[in-house]
Protein backbone atom coordinates (compact mmCIF):
# COMPACT_ATOMS: atom_id res chain seq x y z
CA UNK A 1 0.00 0.00 0.00
CA UNK A 2 1.11 3.30 -0.96
CA UNK A 3 1.07 6.35 1.47
CA UNK A 4 1.55 10.18 0.23
CA UNK A 5 1.63 12.11 3.34
CA UNK A 6 0.16 15.68 2.65
CA UNK A 7 2.85 18.25 3.61
CA UNK A 8 1.93 20.41 6.98
CA UNK A 9 2.48 23.76 4.98
CA UNK A 10 0.85 23.13 1.96
CA UNK A 11 -2.90 22.17 4.14
CA UNK A 12 -1.91 25.17 5.89
CA UNK A 13 -2.25 27.49 3.37
CA UNK A 14 -5.24 25.40 2.01
CA UNK A 15 -6.71 26.21 5.08
CA UNK A 16 -6.04 29.90 5.32
CA UNK A 17 -7.20 30.40 1.77
CA UNK A 18 -10.34 28.54 2.45
CA UNK A 19 -10.85 30.79 5.82
CA UNK A 20 -10.53 33.67 3.86
CA UNK A 21 -12.30 32.74 1.20
CA UNK A 22 -15.45 31.55 3.03
CA UNK A 23 -15.41 34.57 4.99
CA UNK A 24 -15.24 36.92 1.89
CA UNK A 25 -18.35 35.25 0.29
CA UNK A 26 -20.36 33.78 2.77
CA UNK A 27 -23.80 35.25 3.21
CA UNK A 28 -24.67 37.00 6.49
CA UNK A 29 -25.37 33.79 8.44
CA UNK A 30 -22.38 32.54 7.81
CA UNK A 31 -19.40 34.17 10.32
CA UNK A 32 -16.13 32.31 8.29
CA UNK A 33 -13.33 29.94 9.20
CA UNK A 34 -11.45 33.26 11.25
CA UNK A 35 -14.48 34.09 13.41
CA UNK A 36 -13.95 30.22 14.62
CA UNK A 37 -10.29 30.35 14.86
CA UNK A 38 -10.67 32.72 17.68
CA UNK A 39 -12.53 30.53 20.59
CA UNK A 40 -11.09 26.94 18.90
CA UNK A 41 -7.43 27.34 17.85
CA UNK A 42 -6.62 24.12 19.40
CA UNK A 43 -8.89 22.92 16.87
CA UNK A 44 -7.35 24.69 14.27
CA UNK A 45 -3.78 22.74 14.31
CA UNK A 46 -4.95 19.45 13.05
CA UNK A 47 -7.61 20.38 11.12
CA UNK A 48 -5.43 22.66 8.96
CA UNK A 49 -3.49 19.33 7.86
CA UNK A 50 -6.85 17.45 6.89
CA UNK A 51 -8.35 17.72 3.72
CA UNK A 52 -11.89 18.82 4.86
CA UNK A 53 -10.15 22.39 5.35
CA UNK A 54 -8.54 22.74 1.61
CA UNK A 55 -11.40 25.28 -0.97
CA UNK A 56 -12.48 22.49 -2.95
CA UNK A 57 -14.35 20.89 0.04
CA UNK A 58 -17.97 23.51 -0.40
CA UNK A 59 -21.53 23.22 0.15
CA UNK A 60 -23.70 24.18 -2.66
CA UNK A 61 -24.11 27.39 -1.50
CA UNK A 62 -20.08 27.88 -2.00
CA UNK A 63 -19.50 27.34 1.55
CA UNK A 64 -16.03 26.64 2.56
CA UNK A 65 -14.10 25.28 6.17
CA UNK A 66 -15.76 25.14 9.51
CA UNK A 67 -19.12 26.18 8.28
CA UNK A 68 -18.99 23.90 5.24
CA UNK A 69 -19.94 21.13 7.94
CA UNK A 70 -21.20 22.77 11.38
CA UNK A 71 -23.53 24.99 9.14
CA UNK A 72 -23.67 28.47 9.48
CA UNK A 73 -22.55 29.91 12.79
CA UNK A 74 -22.81 33.56 12.47
CA UNK A 75 -25.07 33.82 15.75
CA UNK A 76 -22.86 31.76 17.57
CA UNK A 77 -19.73 33.94 16.43
CA UNK A 78 -21.71 36.42 17.84
CA UNK A 79 -22.93 34.91 21.05
CA UNK A 80 -21.35 32.05 21.87
CA UNK A 81 -24.30 30.49 24.10
CA UNK A 82 -26.02 30.07 21.02
CA UNK A 83 -25.83 26.98 19.11
CA UNK A 84 -29.39 26.94 17.61
CA UNK A 85 -28.93 25.70 13.45
CA UNK A 86 -25.07 24.54 14.79
CA UNK A 87 -24.28 20.76 13.64
CA UNK A 88 -22.46 19.84 16.77
CA UNK A 89 -21.89 16.17 15.81
CA UNK A 90 -22.60 15.12 19.47
CA UNK A 91 -24.08 12.49 20.93
CA UNK A 92 -27.58 12.04 20.41
CA UNK A 93 -27.62 13.81 17.01
CA UNK A 94 -26.20 11.44 15.23
CA UNK A 95 -28.31 11.41 12.38
CA UNK A 96 -27.90 15.05 11.78
CA UNK A 97 -24.21 14.32 12.24
CA UNK A 98 -24.69 11.34 8.89
CA UNK A 99 -26.93 13.77 7.13
CA UNK A 100 -23.80 16.83 7.10
CA UNK A 101 -21.07 14.18 5.49
CA UNK A 102 -23.51 13.21 3.28
CA UNK A 103 -24.43 16.13 1.91
CA UNK A 104 -20.74 15.85 0.34
CA UNK A 105 -20.35 12.16 -0.04
CA UNK A 106 -23.95 11.38 -1.48
CA UNK A 107 -21.89 11.19 -4.52
CA UNK A 108 -20.88 7.55 -3.76
CA UNK A 109 -23.25 5.34 -4.29
CA UNK A 110 -21.40 2.57 -1.70
CA UNK A 111 -21.64 5.26 1.14
CA UNK A 112 -25.12 6.91 -0.18
CA UNK A 113 -27.88 4.64 1.09
CA UNK A 114 -25.95 4.48 4.84
CA UNK A 115 -29.04 5.90 7.07
CA UNK A 116 -31.11 3.29 5.42
CA UNK A 117 -28.73 0.48 5.88
CA UNK A 118 -28.28 -1.48 9.38
CA UNK A 119 -25.57 0.90 10.59
CA UNK A 120 -27.24 4.14 10.05
CA UNK A 121 -30.39 2.56 11.17
CA UNK A 122 -28.90 1.13 14.64
CA UNK A 123 -27.82 4.94 15.19
CA UNK A 124 -24.70 4.86 14.03
CA UNK A 125 -22.64 7.67 12.93
CA UNK A 126 -20.00 8.43 10.71
CA UNK A 127 -17.81 9.43 13.63
CA UNK A 128 -18.34 6.05 15.36
CA UNK A 129 -15.29 4.52 13.07
CA UNK A 130 -14.02 7.54 11.25
CA UNK A 131 -11.92 9.86 13.59
CA UNK A 132 -13.03 13.84 13.74
CA UNK A 133 -11.20 16.07 11.44
CA UNK A 134 -9.87 18.09 14.23
CA UNK A 135 -7.97 15.00 15.27
CA UNK A 136 -4.03 14.28 15.49
CA UNK A 137 -3.48 12.05 12.83
CA UNK A 138 -2.45 13.30 9.64
CA UNK A 139 -4.25 13.48 6.10
CA UNK A 140 -2.59 10.38 4.07
CA UNK A 141 -3.66 9.66 0.16
CA UNK A 142 -4.35 5.88 0.45
CA UNK A 143 -4.54 3.49 -2.31
CA UNK A 144 -6.37 0.83 -1.25
CA UNK A 145 -5.76 -3.34 -2.18
CA UNK A 146 -9.48 -3.35 -2.85
CA UNK A 147 -9.77 -0.43 -5.00
CA UNK A 148 -12.09 -1.65 -7.26
CA UNK A 149 -14.61 -1.86 -4.20
CA UNK A 150 -14.16 1.12 -2.33
CA UNK A 151 -12.74 3.35 -4.62
CA UNK A 152 -9.23 4.45 -5.41
CA UNK A 153 -7.11 6.74 -4.33
CA UNK A 154 -9.49 7.11 -1.39
CA UNK A 155 -8.48 10.69 0.35
CA UNK A 156 -8.10 10.48 4.25
CA UNK A 157 -10.49 7.77 5.50
CA UNK A 158 -9.82 8.66 9.00
CA UNK A 159 -10.62 5.21 10.47
CA UNK A 160 -10.21 5.25 14.40
CA UNK A 161 -8.35 2.38 14.49
CA UNK A 162 -7.08 -0.50 11.78
CA UNK A 163 -10.48 -1.61 10.10
CA UNK A 164 -10.66 -5.31 10.73
CA UNK A 165 -9.75 -4.57 14.30
CA UNK A 166 -12.08 -1.55 14.32
CA UNK A 167 -14.60 -4.08 12.94
CA UNK A 168 -14.11 -6.46 15.52
CA UNK A 169 -14.64 -3.55 18.20
CA UNK A 170 -18.00 -4.12 17.67
CA UNK A 171 -18.56 -7.76 16.19
CA UNK A 172 -16.37 -9.71 18.72
CA UNK A 173 -18.02 -12.83 18.16
CA UNK A 174 -16.09 -13.25 14.73
CA UNK A 175 -12.76 -12.81 16.37
CA UNK A 176 -12.92 -16.78 17.59
CA UNK A 177 -14.23 -17.71 14.10
CA UNK A 178 -10.93 -15.47 12.62
CA UNK A 179 -8.64 -17.75 14.92
CA UNK A 180 -9.74 -21.16 13.51
CA UNK A 181 -7.86 -24.02 11.84
CA UNK A 182 -9.27 -23.11 8.37
CA UNK A 183 -10.35 -19.52 7.97
CA UNK A 184 -9.95 -16.59 5.03
CA UNK A 185 -6.30 -14.95 5.63
CA UNK A 186 -7.79 -11.98 7.11
CA UNK A 187 -4.80 -11.89 10.01
CA UNK A 188 -2.45 -11.93 7.35
CA UNK A 189 -3.36 -8.67 5.71
CA UNK A 190 -4.31 -10.57 2.05
CA UNK A 191 -7.99 -9.65 2.89
CA UNK A 192 -9.92 -7.25 4.92
CA UNK A 193 -13.74 -7.36 6.29
CA UNK A 194 -14.49 -4.72 3.42
CA UNK A 195 -13.28 -6.85 0.89
CA UNK A 196 -16.03 -8.63 1.11
CA UNK A 197 -18.32 -6.16 3.44
CA UNK A 198 -19.47 -2.84 2.29
CA UNK A 199 -20.31 -1.29 6.22
CA UNK A 200 -22.09 1.78 4.80
CA UNK A 201 -24.57 -1.24 3.85
CA UNK A 202 -24.19 -2.41 7.47
CA UNK A 203 -22.60 -5.68 6.59
CA UNK A 204 -23.94 -6.29 3.72
CA UNK A 205 -21.50 -7.97 1.04
CA UNK A 206 -20.95 -5.46 -2.01
CA UNK A 207 -23.29 -8.20 -4.36
CA UNK A 208 -25.01 -11.55 -3.53
CA UNK A 209 -23.49 -13.68 -1.16
CA UNK A 210 -23.01 -15.91 -3.86
CA UNK A 211 -21.47 -13.72 -6.70
CA UNK A 212 -19.32 -12.00 -3.75
CA UNK A 213 -17.60 -15.70 -3.19
CA UNK A 214 -17.45 -16.07 -7.06
CA UNK A 215 -15.62 -12.91 -7.64
CA UNK A 216 -12.16 -14.39 -5.74
CA UNK A 217 -13.63 -18.08 -6.57
CA UNK A 218 -13.85 -17.76 -10.64
CA UNK A 219 -13.33 -21.34 -10.86
CA UNK A 220 -16.45 -22.41 -9.20
CA UNK A 221 -18.83 -20.21 -11.12
CA UNK A 222 -20.31 -22.33 -13.96
CA UNK A 223 -22.19 -22.57 -15.39
CA UNK A 224 -22.02 -26.09 -15.63
CA UNK A 225 -24.15 -28.95 -17.17
CA UNK A 226 -24.87 -30.98 -14.22
CA UNK A 227 -25.08 -28.63 -10.89
CA UNK A 228 -25.28 -29.10 -7.28
CA UNK A 229 -28.26 -27.16 -6.23
CA UNK A 230 -26.71 -25.50 -2.95
CA UNK A 231 -23.93 -24.23 -5.43
CA UNK A 232 -26.46 -22.14 -7.58
CA UNK A 233 -28.20 -20.74 -4.28
CA UNK A 234 -25.84 -19.64 -1.30
CA UNK A 235 -22.53 -20.44 -1.23
CA UNK A 236 -23.03 -20.33 2.79
CA UNK A 237 -25.61 -23.15 2.54
CA UNK A 238 -22.24 -25.23 2.86
CA UNK A 239 -19.55 -22.65 4.01
CA UNK A 240 -18.98 -20.67 7.25
CA UNK A 241 -16.69 -17.30 5.66
CA UNK A 242 -15.38 -16.90 8.86
CA UNK A 243 -13.77 -19.73 9.73
CA UNK A 244 -14.09 -22.76 10.74
CA UNK A 245 -12.94 -26.49 12.54
CA UNK A 246 -13.56 -28.15 9.20
CA UNK A 247 -11.65 -28.22 5.69
CA UNK A 248 -12.21 -25.97 3.28
CA UNK A 249 -14.59 -23.61 5.85
CA UNK A 250 -17.13 -26.25 5.94
CA UNK A 251 -20.05 -25.79 8.53
CA UNK A 252 -19.76 -29.43 9.36
CA UNK A 253 -17.17 -32.23 8.45
CA UNK A 254 -17.69 -34.31 5.61
CA UNK A 255 -20.04 -36.57 5.42
CA UNK A 256 -22.25 -35.54 7.90
CA UNK A 257 -23.00 -32.49 5.76
CA UNK A 258 -23.60 -34.10 3.10
CA UNK A 259 -25.47 -36.19 5.00
CA UNK A 260 -27.81 -33.32 6.03
CA UNK A 261 -29.33 -33.12 2.58
CA UNK A 262 -28.67 -36.35 0.86
CA UNK A 263 -30.13 -39.91 1.97
CA UNK A 264 -27.86 -42.65 0.73
CA UNK A 265 -29.09 -45.30 -1.15
CA UNK A 266 -28.41 -48.62 -0.55
CA UNK A 267 -27.81 -50.17 -3.81
CA UNK A 268 -24.40 -48.47 -3.82
CA UNK A 269 -23.28 -47.30 -0.50
CA UNK A 270 -25.24 -50.13 1.56
CA UNK A 271 -23.53 -52.95 3.01
CA UNK A 272 -24.02 -55.77 5.69
CA UNK A 273 -22.42 -57.24 8.33
CA UNK A 274 -24.01 -59.25 10.65
CA UNK A 275 -27.30 -58.96 9.22
CA UNK A 276 -27.11 -55.36 10.41
CA UNK A 277 -27.34 -53.24 7.15
CA UNK A 278 -25.46 -49.91 7.74
CA UNK A 279 -23.86 -47.63 4.73
CA UNK A 280 -20.14 -47.78 5.10
CA UNK A 281 -20.11 -44.43 3.42
CA UNK A 282 -20.02 -42.76 6.99
CA UNK A 283 -16.87 -43.72 7.75
CA UNK A 284 -15.57 -41.67 4.14
CA UNK A 285 -15.02 -38.07 2.81
CA UNK A 286 -18.22 -38.10 -0.13
CA UNK A 287 -15.66 -35.93 -2.10
CA UNK A 288 -13.51 -39.02 -2.35
CA UNK A 289 -15.77 -40.38 -5.27
CA UNK A 290 -17.98 -36.90 -5.81
CA UNK A 291 -14.99 -34.34 -6.21
CA UNK A 292 -16.63 -32.18 -8.56
CA UNK A 293 -19.23 -30.96 -5.56
CA UNK A 294 -19.62 -27.30 -7.24
CA UNK A 295 -20.79 -28.89 -10.22
CA UNK A 296 -19.41 -31.42 -13.56
CA UNK A 297 -19.49 -31.26 -17.23
CA UNK A 298 -19.30 -34.67 -17.36
CA UNK A 299 -20.96 -36.73 -14.29
CA UNK A 300 -24.57 -36.03 -12.98
CA UNK A 301 -23.52 -37.59 -9.84
CA UNK A 302 -20.98 -34.96 -9.37
CA UNK A 303 -17.86 -37.76 -9.42
CA UNK A 304 -14.41 -36.22 -9.94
Amino acid sequence: MRTLTIPLITMSLLAATAGAAGAKDAPREYAGSEACRDCHAELFVHFERNVHAAPAVRTRAGVAGCESCHGPAAAHAADPSVVTGLITFAAGREGEGVRACLSCHREDRKVSAFLRATHGREGLACTSCHGSPHAPAPVRLVRSRSFQREGAPVVGRHLKEERDELCLSCHPQLRGKQAMPFRHPVAEGAISCTSCHNPHLGGATYASTRNQCLSCHEDKRGPWAFEHAPVAEDCTSCHEPHGSVAPGLLRTAEPFLCLSCHVLPDDRHGQEIGGTRFSRAIYQRCTTCHGAVHGSHGDRHLKK
